[in-house]
């Protein structure tokens, strides 16, 4: 079974990328890390939560840890963009880890239409960092740090004043999957079945199954597992209950489910993860 792309240990990556041709990821997919996106050419589609949002030029997201999403060719198969992850510790360089949280907590996950003088403006921050990474030598990871440190100004201004950046409404999906997607993501700790959704949503399992993977990329099962590892993560990397708690809490029958899950997805144990996380 395909679960989410999900690196755990993924470190600081900024990355310019023009393709050609047609690329649809498989699965969904999510970070443990922030995520900025800026479309410079063509058009992508972004589906996050329940709703498809078409990305053309000058478009951007911010996509806080966690954010389970997913992107591909529809519209167009041509497209030019930039994407950044970054880990909220790799500002400690810069600022303390208090000042990092205080700033990354005014960023909300979103899309934004910029105007050509704010995209100008983010690709000029984006290329920066480009710059940056592929310096060496004395200081050459605070000027990274420095760059990331402006973008995130600009984005944290461009959020905050009303009026500046647009956002996207994004375009409905089949109301349908919506029932279903938001009730998986309400009740994923409970026992769900195909068919109980299906019946939900007044569909046939047949046209439930078809739908559902046309718009989210991903089989009922595959989604409900993304969203229940996705928690599971989160708990690993930010508390300190036990594995049967976890379990119970993601929806999993048991500890011992919840590992084999997660070993499938990750090639480790739970216990590893986080033991590695944390001494990490």
């Amino acid at each position: 079974m395909l679960h989410t792309a999900f690196t755990p240990y993924e470190e600081f990556l900024v990355e310019y990328v023009r393709n050609p041709g047609r690329n649809d990821m498989k699965v969904q997919h999510y970070h443990d890390t922030y995520e900025f996106y800026l479309q410079m050419a063509g058009e992508r589609t972004l589906i996050l939560n329940d709703i498809c949002y078409t990305l053309r030029p000058g478009d951007l997201y911010i996509l806080k840890p966690f954010e389970i999403h997913y992107t591909e060719s529809r519209g167009s198969d041509y497209y030019e963009r930039y994407v950044i992850n970054l880990p909220a510790s790799f500002l400690y360089t810069l600022l303390t880890e208090g000042e990092t949280r205080l700033l990354l907590d005014k960023l909300e996950s979103c899309v934004l239409h910029l105007s050509p003088e704010q995209a100008a403006e983010a690709l000029g921050c984006f290329q920066r960092a480009e710059q940056f990474r592929r310096k060496t030598g004395f200081l050459a990871g605070k000027l990274l740090c420095s760059s990331i440190f402006q973008l995130l100004m600009f984005l944290t201004e461009l959020t905050e004043k009303a009026g500046l950046p647009d956002i996207l409404e994004g375009k409905s999906i089949q109301p349908e999957i919506v029932k279903a997607i938001h009730y998986i993501n309400r009740h994923y700790q409970e026992n769900l079945s195909l068919e109980g959704a299906a019946e939900l949503v007044h569909l046939s399992r047949y046209h439930f199954c078809r739908l559902f993977h046309e718009t989210t990329g991903a089989t009922f099962l595959e989604y409900l597992y993304n969203v229940r590892l996705a928690k599971v993560h989160q708990l690993l990397l930010t508390t300190t209950l036990p594995l049967g708690d976890i379990a119970a809490k993601c929806g999993f029958a048991s500890t011992a489910h919840l590992s084999r899950v997660f070993r499938e997805a990750y090639g480790m144990s739970p216990r590893s993860f986080r033991k590695t996380a944390l001494s990490g």
